[in-house]
Order: structure tokens, then sequence, then C-alpha cells
């Protein structure tokens, strides 16, 4: 397996150097939307000197937490700047003024507390804050997770598609931009993502094996135990976590023609999830991200006749309506328990009025995900790049859709690249058709077999993509282009082919 991992060793280099390259000018002054990243490195910096655990606790909601959170971003702005520590020297740490010593601020209950758990731990080994820390965390947790689904995919004999799934992830702006976010740390939903990819390889191998399996499912679920942490809409990507396991345990008692096999692929099943809930259940919080009023919200995506809308303000007013007193200023979830159960009964009883109208919202969004069809234009023929919001019920879905480069975009170093929107779904469409074809043609059968694993790993990690824009909504935008590393799957499945064709067919590599 060591010797696999070479193949990942490209795409992980190139992602760190795309990091620091598209981000040089990264300026803590001026970051995009960078409350949580202050509030992430607050939290951290004060959990980290107060070594002893005796400092004065002080909430973040407080007035003087407010004070200690912007004092630390004031003071490391400043002397981040004055001592020119450049953004991609992120272990550069900058020593912490007496003044800001003493208090440790505690989160806020709803926010996800795994960005801040990790800047404390690598604070701590750095021996110091490094302001410009945060900016790297998903990149440098996802090289490790790119080097191993290269690694399985070359196992799997998929050198040239392990090769070429990373290297597109590693190149694209999207990804990039993701990882490093300062909004939020929405770059471990795409970490988690990718993870399915080698845990769902080696579940349809042909040498699947009880300890490897176990070993693996193991790995994947510290991955998906701290990509929740960081980032708790990672949870709706279990659906394909519990695909791949369940193939892998079906596949393992089928290479044995043993009597009762039935209910060992049943015990089996049962252990490889056992084992890959185990991290989460370890650490697991009992704190978690507000739910319904992001699902209220949500269903402005497509709702034109109950009043949801992806806005903040849209949602104060309902608040106010219902007699309650929402907090004027950002974020309008801070009385969760009571807003939530607002929220709560307001979904339930619209989707229960009108199970019709909800069912086609979650086919509309379906169909938004599987075609990017935001993405459609293309701005060497339309002039834009991204759709508008064709309605005020969307909200701040066109925020959020800037918030990173899009998703059809291909770049390297200072040449990006924005590709029509059909030359990202069409090689995975094509890989159905043939597969599809081969099935029914003798000849071709052989090929349907190799192409079999292939899309049974492609659906596990669709199955996942897909349940956050559809169940939750698509106006998050992120999540929603998060689809588009199905097909980079589905680019390098086919290249992989294509060559495996060539050689066979005895063709010159020109």
């Amino acid at each position: 397996m060591a010797g696999f991992l070479l193949a990942g060793i490209p795409a992980a280099a190139l992602l760190l150097w795309h990091n620091a390259y598209w981000h040089a000018g990264a300026d803590l002054s001026n970051l995009p939307a960078p409350r949580r990243y202050w509030e992430d490195v607050a939290v951290a910096a004060t959990r980290y000197l107060d070594g002893g655990g005796e400092a004065a606790k002080v909430s973040i909601n407080s007035a003087d937490g407010a004070e200690l959170r912007l004092g630390f971003q004031r003071y490391l702005t400043r002397s981040a700047a004055e001592a020119g520590v450049p953004p991609w020297k992120f272990w550069r740490t900058i020593p912490v003024r007496p003044l800001l010593k003493g208090r440790r601020l505690m989160p806020r209950e709803i926010d996800d507390p795994g960005r801040a758990g990790l800047l404390t731990a690598g604070f701590r080994l750095l021996r110091g804050v490094a302001p410009f820390l945060p900016l790297w965390l998903g990149a440098l947790v996802a090289v490790p997770v790119l080097a191993w689904a290269a690694a399985e995919l070359a196992r799997a004999g998929r050198t040239v598609a392990g090769i070429s799934f990373t290297l597109l992830a590693a190149c694209s702006p999207y990804v990039v931009d993701s990882l490093s976010l300062p909004y939020s740390a929405v770059g471990f939903y795409l970490i988690a993502l990718v993870a399915i990819l080698p845990l769902a390889t080696y579940a349809v191998s042909s040498d699947v094996r009880a300890t490897g399996l176990a070993a693996r499912s193991l790995a994947a679920g510290a991955v998906f135990a701290l990509c929740v942490l960081c980032r708790s809409g990672s949870l709706f990507l279990l659906p394909g976590f519990v695909v791949a396991l369940a193939a892998g345990a079906w596949r393992l008692r089928a290479r044995r023609a043993a009597p009762g096999r039935t209910a060992w692929r049943l015990v089996h099943a049962a252990v490889v999830l056992a084992l890959f809930v185990t991290p989460y259940a370890i650490v697991r919080q009992p704190r978690h991200h507000e739910v319904w009023l992001g699902l209220w919200e949500g269903l402005g995506d497509f709702d034109r006749t109950k009043g949801h809308a992806w806005n903040d303000d849209v949602a104060r007013e309902v608040l106010r309506r219902a007699g309650m007193a929402p907090p004027e200023r950002y974020p309008v979830w801070e009385n969760a328990l009571e807003n939530e159960a607002l929220f709560r009964r307001l979904v339930v009883d619209d989707v229960r009025s009108s199970p019709g109208w909800y069912g086609g919202i979650l086919a509309r969004r379906l169909w938004v995900t599987l075609t990017q069809i935001k993405l459609s234009p293309w701005a060497p023929r339309d002039g834009l790049s991204v759709a508008p919001r064709r309605s005020s019920n969307e909200g701040a879905i066109d925020t959020y859709y800037a918030m990173a480069t899009p998703a059809d975009r291909i770049g390297l170093g200072p040449w990006r690249f924005e590709l029509p929107l059909v030359l990202l779904w069409a090689p995975t469409l094509l890989l159905i058709l043939l597969f599809g074809l081969a099935r029914g043609i003798a000849r071709l059968r052989p090929w349907a077999t190799r192409l079999g694993p292939a899309l049974f790993v492609m659906l596990c990690m669709a199955v996942a993509a897909l349940s956050l824009p559809v169940l939750f909504t698509t106006a998050g935008g992120l999540e929603t282009q998060a689809f588009v590393t199905v097909y980079f799957l589905g680019v390098a499945f086919l290249l992989d082919e294509a060559l495996r064709y060539k050689r066979a067919a005895g063709l010159p590599a020109g």
C-alpha cells in the first residue's frame, strides 16, 4: 500500500502550492465574511494561553467576549502586517500581548467546535498563536485524504484514474477556495465527501479482506468524525459511507461459499458499521448547529407560495409575528432552543399540509444539483458565469455562490479556465451509456464487469453529495457545487478506460 501512495504525491504537492499561490494576497484586515474565522482564532488562542485552566471564562455573546475577540483580531492583524508574515507561512506565530491573556473565550453553543479545536492543537504544536493557520487547516487535512484516494485507486488497478481525479481536485479553484474559506469550515464537507472514494474503491475490490475492510472503516470513520466536528453538514454524507460499507460486507462474504452466508453478511455489515461510527461516538459533541431555522429558510430555494426565504431578515419577521423577540444583530439563531421549536413546527406543518408542494421542491433540488444548472452560463458566450437568482425567496443564494470560485473552473498557477458545463457531466453520462451498452452485448460484457465497480464508487459519492442539497437546500451554494467531485471522478475513470482501450487495441500512444 505504501508504494501506491506515490500516486497521490503530485496532487498533494499541487494542492498545497495552489493554496499558497492562489491566496498569496490574503490580507487579515480584509478577509471575506471573517466573523467565524476570528471567533475560532480567539477561542483557540485563549484555550492555548490558559494552559493551567485558571483563566476567567467569558461568553462570546457578552460585551467582554466581543471586546476580547476584536482585541485578538486587531492585534494579530496589525502584528502580522508589521512582522511581514506572508499568508503561506502558516506556522509563523505572533507573541500575544499581556492584555489579551487571563481570560478564556467560551464559544457559541450552536457553532461547530472542530475548527477551533484543531487550531488549539495547532497552536500547542507550534507553541504560539499562528494567525494564518486557519487558512491552511483544510488543505493540510485534505492532503492525506487525497493521497489515500489515489493509493486505493492505484491498488485497484486504476492508477490513471487516481492520479487524474486527485489532480483535478488540486487544480479546482472551487476546491482550494473552499478548503481555506474564512466564512466557515465548509472545506471539511468536501474532505469527508472525498473520503468515501477510497473506502468504496476497496469495498468493491476483487481481494477485499475482513481486516482490510475493518481498518479502512475505522480510518474513514475517523475522517468523518473530524469533518462533522468542523462542519456539521457533513452528517448528510453518511448515506454514501453506509452504501460503501454494506457493499464491502456483502462482497466479503460473497467470496466464500459457506452456508448461512446471508446472516454472516449482516454480521460483517454490523461490525464494519460499528467500527465506522466509533470515532464519531467518541468525539461527538452535545452542542450542534441549528437545524430547523436552516430547513425553513432553505425551502425558499424553490418555494414561491408559503413565504420561505433564504434570508435572515425574513426569518426575523416570522419571529416577530409569532410574538418572539429576535436578536437584531447577526446571527438570528442566538435564541436557538426557542427559535428551533417554532421553525420546526412551521416546517412540519407546511410539509404535512402540502406533500405535493414539498415533493416538487425535492425534485427540483435534485435536478439543480445533478445538472449544476446555476453554472450553465458560460462567460465567453453569455457574459456571466453564474445564473442570478430568479426570486426574492432565494435570498442570499448568489452571495453563497460567490464565496468561492465556481466549480466549473479549472486552473494551474496563473491560468484559469471556465469550462462549458457539458465537459463536466458528459464523461459521466458516457460511462453510464457504455456500461448499459456493454451489458447488452455478449462480447462486451467483460468491459461492463470492469466498469461496474467504477460506477458503483461514483454512485456512493453521488448518494452522499445529493443528500444535503436535496434534503436541506440548494441555496447554500457551496455544498450544492460539491457534486462536481462526482463529475471529476467520471472524467478520471473515462481517461483510465480510454488508455486501457488504446493499449488493448495496440494504438500508438500519441
